[in-house]
C-alpha cells in the first residue's frame, strides 16, 4: 500500500470517528431531554476498485421501533381522552358534594320530608309551614344549582376544545415546517437527529390533543392523518376551526370542529370546511368533545327528568287540596288548547266560590262522564252560567283562569273523591296548572292528552328544523318540517315522511297524548335536535316541539330556575293544605283551618313510587324520590369512576409502552461513554497513522 493510499485510509478514519465522537457527545447532552431518540452512526468500508481505501459512514439514523413508537402515540392520546373526562368529573363531585353530609341533595330531600312530618302535628301553624317551604326551597335551590353548573361545565369544555383546536394548529404548523428541512437534511446526506427529535417532540404532543398516525416517504418527508387516515399534514397543511360559543345553555348548538387546508404561507384557507368529528377519536379534543356532547348532557337529563317528576308530584297535591283561606284567584300555565277543543276530561270536578269565614257562596258540578261539555268554550259557559255571577271561568290564550267576583272570597276547584275529574292522569286543575306549589322554565311533563284528532291551530307556513346527528357527533341530515294539515296527527303524519325523518325515526301518540318517538333500525345511536322552530298554536305562544316537548332542552329546563311560587313564600298560608267539602250547602262551612290530609298527602310522597322515564343513562322505573336522588347521586359516581380507571388503564399501558420504548432508543449512559472511548481511540490511532505517515515522506525527503 502506498503512503498516499495510506493518508487517505487514516484521514477516513479520522472524519468518521470525529463525527462518531459528535454524534454521541450530542446524545450525551440529550439525556435528559424529553422525546429525544439516540443517533447512531452507522460505518461501511470504503472500498475504490476492489481496494480497501478506510471507512464511510453509511448513515447516522434514530434508533426507534416504529411499532413501540406508534403504539406509544395511540396510548398517550388514549389515557389524555380519559384525563380530559376524569378531570370534568372530579369538578362535578365536587359540586354535589360529600354525599354524607347534611347539605348533600339526598340530606336536603329528607330534610324536607321531615319538615313535613312535623307539619302534619299541626298544619295551622305558620312557623311550621314557613319551615317546610324554606326546606322545599332550600332543595329545589340545589337542584338548579346543579342544573346552572352542569351548562357551566359544558361551557368550560367547549373553551378547552377551542384552546386544545389552536395548541393543535400549532402543532400541525410545527410539523409542516420541519417536513423541508428533513427531505433537504436527507437529500444532502446530513444528519438529521435534531430534526427529528424537534418532530418527535411535536408529535408526542399532537397526540396529546387527537389520535394521529405517522408515516414517512422515502425523501424523509412526514404525513400526519388521524387513526381514521383523514389528512392533517402531506404535502399540504390543514388547519383546525371550533369558534366556542360565549353563553351555553340546555338549547346552544355548538359549532363542528372542522378542518380546511390552508396556505403554508398567510393560514388563509384555500378549500371548503369539513366536519372533523367523524375523525377525532381520542386524545383531549375527544374527551372533551364526550364530556360537552354526551355525559354532562346525560347528568343534566337526569336532573331536568327528576325536577318534572318532583315538581308534578307536588303540583298535584297542590292543585287537589285548598288554601285556607283560599285565593281570589287561580290562573294556569300556558296550554295548547282553545275554546274549541274538546275537553277530554273524563270524571267529575267541581267548582265554587267561599267568603271570609269559608262559607260556601256557590258552587256548579262538571261531569264529564255522565254530561260532558262540547268543547271548552261550553265547558266555560256552564260554569259561569251556574255560579251566577259570584265567579268567572275564563281560557284565554291557553291560560284557564278562576276569579271569584267579591274580591273578599276564595276560589275552589276541587275534584270528585271517588271520580276524580282526569286529562292524562291528571286533575282538571293539576291539568292546567291552577294552583301549582312549584314553577320552572319548563314542565317538564308532556303527556297532553291528545288522541291526535284535534285541530293543531299552527301557524300556516310555520316551520320546523331538525338535525339528526351520528353517535360521533357529526351532523347525519338537516330536515325541515312545514306545518301542514289541520289536525295533530296530519303533523304525525309529516314528521313520518319517508322523505325526511321518517327516514331515521317512527312518531306516535301515547296512550295519555305523549309524543313517542322511536328510532328505526340502523338508526339507533343518532339522535334528534331541534334547530329551531316558527311554529304556534293559536295565540298560546307554544310551538309544536314546545307542546311535545322534542328535544333534550325541555327536559333539561325542567330544572332551570326552580322555585316554590312566589306568592306562597311570601304566604305560607297559601299552602294547599285544606279539604273541600263537596256536601257543603250555601252559607255553610266548605273549608276547615287546621286541616291536615294535605301535610299528610305531601308526606305520603316520601314513600309513594313515581314513574320516571328514561334520561340520559338511567333507565325508566318506579321508585320514590329518594331513590331517585340516590340513582343520579350513583350514577355520577360510577361515571366518576369510570373515567378514572379507564385512565389509570390507559396510563399503566402507557407507561409500559414508554419504558420499551425508551429502552431501546432511550440514552445509555454507560454505553454512550464506552462508545466516547472507542470513538476516541480510534480517532487518536488514525491520528498516530498520519503522523507515522508524515514522519515517513520527511525521512524520504531529508535522505534525498
Amino acid at each position: 500500500m502506498s503512503l498516499n493510499n495510506i493518508i487517505s485510509t487514516s484521514l477516513s478514519g479520522l472524519f468518521t470517528n470525529q463525527q462518531a465522537i459528535r454524534v454521541t457527545s450530542n446524545n450525551i447532552a440529550n439525556v435528559n431531554t424529553e422525546n429525544y431518540a439516540r443517533v447512531r452512526v452507522n460505518t461501511e468500508a470504503a472500498v475504490v476498485q476492489g481496494t480497501s481505501a478506510g471507512v464511510n459512514i453509511a448513515s447516522i439514523e434514530r434508533v426507534v421501533d416504529q411499532f413501540l413508537e406508534t403504539a406509544l402515540r395511540t396510548s398517550v392520546s388514549n389515557t389524555e381522552e380519559f384525563s380530559a373526562q376524569r378531570e370534568f368529573h372530579d369538578r362535578f363531585q365536587g359540586i354535589l358534594g360529600d354525599p354524607a353530609s347534611d347539605s348533600s341533595l339526598a340530606a336536603r330531600l329528607d330534610q324536607f320530608f321531615g319538615s313535613v312530618a312535623d307539619l302534619t302535628l299541626n298544619p295551622a301553624d305558620v312557623l311550621r309551614r314557613q319551615q317546610t317551604i324554606n326546606e322545599l326551597q332550600s332543595f329545589l335551590d340545589q337542584v338548579a344549582e346543579i342544573q346552572v353548573q352542569i351548562q357551566n361545565l359544558r361551557s368550560e369544555a367547549s373553551q378547552q376544545m377551542s384552546e386544545t383546536v389552536d395548541a393543535i394548529n400549532e402543532e400541525l404548523q410545527r410539523v409542516h415546517s420541519l417536513n423541508p428541512l428533513l427531505v433537504r437534511q436527507g437529500a444532502l446526506g446530513e444528519e438529521t437527529g435534531g430534526l427529528e427529535g424537534q418532530l418527535a417532540d411535536s408529535l408526542s404532543k399532537l397526540s396529546e390533543l387527537i389520535d394521529i398516525r405517522v408515516s414517512r416517504s422515502d425523501t424523509g418527508q412526514v404525513t400526519v392523518t388521524t387513526q381514521s387516515g383523514y389528512p392533517l399534514v402531506d404535502s399540504g397543511l390543514g388547519q383546525l376551526t371550533y369558534n366556542a360559543p360565549g353563553i351555553v345553555t340546555s338549547g346552544t348548538f355548538f359549532p363542528a370542529v372542522t378542518i380546511n387546508r390552508v396556505d403554508d404561507q398567510t393560514l388563509e384557507p384555500i378549500s371548503t370546511d369539513v366536519d372533523l368529528a367523524r375523525n377525532i377519536r381520542s386524545g383531549r379534543l375527544a374527551g372533551l368533545t364526550e364530556m360537552r356532547d354526551r355525559q354532562l348532557v346525560d347528568l343534566s337529563l337526569s336532573i331536568g327528568e327528576l325536577s318534572a317528576r318532583m315538581a308534578d308530584e307536588f303540583n298535584g297535591i297542590q292543585n287537589q287540596f285548598v288554601a285556607v283561606p283560599p285565593a281570589n284567584t287561580l290562573t294556569g300555565v300556558e296550554t295548547f288548547v282553545d275554546g274549541a277543543h274538546a275537553t277530554n276530561f273524563s270524571g267529575v270536578v267541581s267548582f265554587a266560590i267561599v267568603d271570609e269565614q269559608n262559607q260556601l257562596v256557590s258552587s256548579t258540578v262538571v261531569d264529564f262522564d255522565a254530561a260532558p261539555p262540547a268543547d271548552y268554550d261550553a265547558l266555560v259557559a256552564q260554569v259561569n252560567t251556574a255560579l251566577g255571577g259570584n265567579g268567572t271561568l275564563s281560557l284565554t290564550n291557553g291560560v284557564m283562569s278562576f276569579t271569584a267576583t267579591n274580591s273578599n272570597h276564595g276560589v275552589v276547584i276541587s275534584d270528585d273523591a271517588n271520580t276524580p275529574s282526569e286529562r292524562a292522569g291528571r286533575g282538571f286543575s293539576h291539568f292546567f296548572g291552577m294552583n301549582n306549589l312549584i314553577e320552572a322554565d319548563r314542565p317538564g311533563i308532556y303527556e297532553t292528552g291528545l288522541d291526535g284528532t284535534e285541530d293543531h291551530t299552527l301557524n300556516v307556513g310555520g316551520t320546523i328544523s331538525f338535525q339528526v346527528v351520528n353517535s360521533d357527533g357529526s351532523e347525519l341530515d338537516t330536515v325541515s318540517v312545514t306545518t301542514t294539515g289541520t289536525t295533530y296527527a296530519d303533523m304525525i303524519t309529516e314528521l313520518n315522511s319517508v322523505s325526511g325523518l321518517g327516514a331515521y325515526y317512527t312518531f306516535s301518540l301515547g296512550s295519555n297524548g305523549e309524543l313517542n318517538i322511536n328510532a328505526n333500525s340502523g338508526f339507533e345511536d343518532v339522535s334528534l335536535k331541534v334547530q329551531s322552530d316558527t311554529t304556534e298554536a293559536g295565540s298560546t305562544g307554544l310551538s309544536f316541539t314546545r307542546i311535545f316537548g322534542i328535544g333534550d332542552t325541555f327536559t333539561v329546563d325542567a330544572a332551570r330556575n326552580l322555585q316554590v311560587r312566589s306568592d306562597i313564600q311570601d304566604d305560607p298560608n297559601m299552602l294547599a293544605l285544606g279539604s273541600f267539602d263537596s256536601t257543603a250547602g250555601v252559607g255553610t262551612v266548605a273549608l276547615t283551618s287546621g286541616d291536615q290530609r294535605g301535610a299528610l298527602a305531601l308526606q305520603s310522597l316520601e314513600t309513594s313510587l313515581v314513574t320516571f322515564e328514561s334520561a340520559g343513562e338511567l333507565r325508566s322505573g318506579n321508585v320514590t324520590l329518594s331513590q331517585y336522588v340516590g340513582r343520579i347521586l350513583g350514577n355520577a359516581g360510577l361515571m366518576a369512576q369510570r373515567a378514572e380507571n379507564f385512565e389509570e388503564d390507559n396510563l399503566a399501558l402507557q407507561q409500559e409502552v414508554f419504558q420499551r420504548n425508551s429502552d431501546i432508543s432511550g440514552v445509555n449512559m454507560d454505553e454512550e461513554l464506552a462508545n466516547l472511548v472507542v470513538y476516541q481511540n480510534a480517532y487518536n490511532a488514525a491520528a498516530r497513522i498520519l503522523s507515522s505517515v508524515q514522519e515517513l515522506y520527511d525521512s524520504l525527503l531529508n535522505a534525498v
